[in-house]
């Protein structure tokens, strides 16, 4: 996976029970169609590829995550245009 695979990268909050069936990795799991890396807690980095496919990497630092990607998404856009 490269940058330029990636539909949509955002942080949000979900759900480890309901949506990946608990923490650790999770392989891939019909209701969210995607894959899980997380420890604890209920944020995480939400990856969604151009072919579908998604991951989610859990984090506790979600303010630092999202000044994290939009560093990297201004370096994308200026790269493309």
């Amino acid at each position: 996976m490269v940058w330029n695979d990636i539909s949509k990268v955002y942080v949000r909050k979900y759900n480890a029970i309901t949506e990946y069936g608990g923490w650790g990795f999770r392989g891939y799991i019909f209701k969210t169609g995607g894959k899980a890396f997380n420890v604890m807690g209920n944020k995480g980095i939400q990856i969604v590829l151009k072919n579908g496919k998604k991951m989610l990497i859990g984090t506790q630092k979600e303010v630092e995550a999202e000044r994290i990607l939009n560093v990297y998404k201004s370096k994308i856009i200026k790269s493309t245009a």
